[in-house]
């Protein structure tokens, strides 16, 4: 039933661990290991930490679900799945260094409502949040202690996805070039509030930065930038559908486009189809279409034949957000010798997540896009 932890993203939980939460005088908490349990779902996976809580008087084994914002429904549903958990942990622990430590379900979150903490006492669950709160009702250890030290919320805002990625793409489209959340949201057509937000998260990142208030942001690392969206892994193409063509040339991806053109069907090329003469650095590397509409036209143009395995060129569906000329797909694009390709940065970024050797395709072009970089701006 349990795993070792895989590699995981920077969430709500990891910084939880990086900064764990001030505890009252006496008590410790050292996590010791994470575990997954498959489910069904989305995801298809729950990840669970153990920590061991050491007081003046006893110790005991947290097994910890963390949910933020945690509601009082989560409440519930972590407490069905912690006690399946625990009830394994004991099974296994009959012969280890830890036999005979209580395993106590804890909810950890980064701030805990009444709410959350009356609906976790109920069901016999702990509490643990970033403010300081440990409530614990259980085995040897009752610790009562409800925080209120001041907690800045984690950002639920996705950089490289949705409207976040339009920020993201003007920004990496104008290097060196200071910009104010005003102007970077008409261009990307979200909100003021929006735009804001994107780029204070991207300053507590250390990927943007401004000398005042009123200066404006500039990006400290456009280079670096980049290098977050690829290694965040989200995908802009959220169906992708192979195909085997017979001709990738030029002539052939410049009919096809026609094709498209008299059909009224938006397109715009990507992948091995959106190289300029002297990017290439890897074999085999798929051609791709980015298509808003019928791919009739495409398919036929083409003579495109559904596969799965060998292929050579990928239909692939943009995330709506993305499919829109304001900074989107669309937006920033470059002249090729048979149409229009997708800005280089999202051609790095579509490299990274199409397989094979795209991440090394990825990572040549992301060298390419930091030696046409201007020389970085002095603050004063």
């Amino acid at each position: 039933m349990l795993a070792a932890d895989a590699t995981l993203s920077r969430t709500g939980r990891d910084l939880f661990w990086a900064q764990p939460p001030p505890l009252p005088t006496g008590l410790r908490l050292a996590q010791l290991e994470s575990i997954v349990v498959p489910r069904r779902g989305r995801g298809g996976e729950s990840v669970f930490d153990i920590a061991r809580l050491q007081t003046p008087s006893a110790s005991a084994l947290l097994v910890i679900a963390f949910r933020s914002p945690a509601t009082g429904k989560d409440a519930l549903a972590a407490r069905d799945q912690l006690r399946t958990v625990v009830d394994d942990l004991r099974r296994r622990s009959a012969a280890t260094s830890t036999a005979g430590l209580p395993y106590l379900p804890v909810l950890a979150t980064e701030v805990a409502t009444p709410t959350v903490i009356d609906a976790c006492v109920r069901e016999g669950l702990g509490v643990i949040d970033r403010r300081g709160t440990v409530i614990l009702h259980g085995g040897p250890v009752y610790v009562h202690v409800e925080g209120d030290t001041p907690v800045e919320r984690t950002s639920r805002i996705r950089l490289f996805s949705g409207k976040g990625c339009r920020i993201v793409r003007t920004l990496l489209a104008q290097p060196g070039q200071r910009v104010r959340p005003a102007d970077l949201a008409s261009t990307a057509r979200t909100s003021y509030a929006f735009a804001h937000g994107v780029l204070t998260k991207l300053e507590r990142d250390g990927l943007v930065s401004r000398s005042s208030p009123r200066s404006g942001f500039l990006v400290r690392d456009s280079a670096g930038l980049l290098k977050a969206w690829i290694s965040s892994g989200e995908r802009t193409a959220v169906r992708v559908t192979p195909y085997f063509a017979p001709n990738t040339r030029p002539e052939a991806l410049a009919a096809a486009e026609a094709a498209a053109r008299a059909s009224h069907v938006r397109t715009v090329f990507s992948l091995a189809s959106a190289l300029l003469p002297g990017e290439a650095f890897v074999a085999g590397l798929p051609h791709g279409l980015y298509v808003s509409g019928d791919v009739a036209p495409i398919e036929e143009a083409l003579k495109l034949e559904p596969a799965t395995t060998p292929h050579n060129f990928l239909v692939l569906r943009a995330e709506p957000a993305a499919e829109t000329p304001d900074a989107g797909i669309y937006g920033f694009t470059r002249a090729l010798e048979h149409g229009t390709g997708v800005a280089l940065p999202q051609l790095a970024a579509d490299f990274a997540t199409v397989g094979g050797r795209g991440r090394e395709q990825a990572e040549r072009l992301v060298e390419l896009y930091a030696r046409a970089l201007p020389p970085p701006e002095l603050e004063p």
